[in-house]
């Protein structure tokens, strides 16, 4: 099992992160948990954050295929990992998003964070 934060920003962030999160809670395995959805605003951004559990590499598709499918529209999502690793979505591709996923996973089933 990994864990992370997902943060939604954009204009219509909190709608995003609702519709993402129902995206993942739709296609969760079994030990995944997908958080309810809090929005955090400031006078210029707007953030909405997702925790999440997850096994295995679904999740990542789940989450790549929606934001690829919204990117236009001014969606930005990063990914915090529980190895302290950052993804920007924009910044990646599905493959390499998958791969950072694999990798917090069998960090925490060997039992803890390996950072370099």
């Amino acid at each position: 099992m990994g864990t992370a934060v997902l943060e939604v920003s954009g204009p219509e962030a909190a709608r995003w992160a609702a519709e993402l999160r129902g995206a993942l809670a739709a296609n969760a395995g079994p030990g995944d948990e997908v958080s309810p959805v809090e929005v955090q605003r400031s006078a210029e951004l707007v953030i909405a954050v997702i925790g999440l559990v997850f096994a295995g590499v679904g999740t990542a598709k789940t989450i790549w295929d929606w934001w690829h499918s919204r990117r236009t529209d001014g969606v930005s999502v990063t990914i915090l990992l529980s190895d302290g690793t950052r993804v920007e979505l924009s910044n990646v591709s599905s493959g390499e998003l998958e791969i950072a996923f694999q990798q917090v996973e069998s960090r925490q089933a060997e039992g803890g964070d390996h950072r370099g």
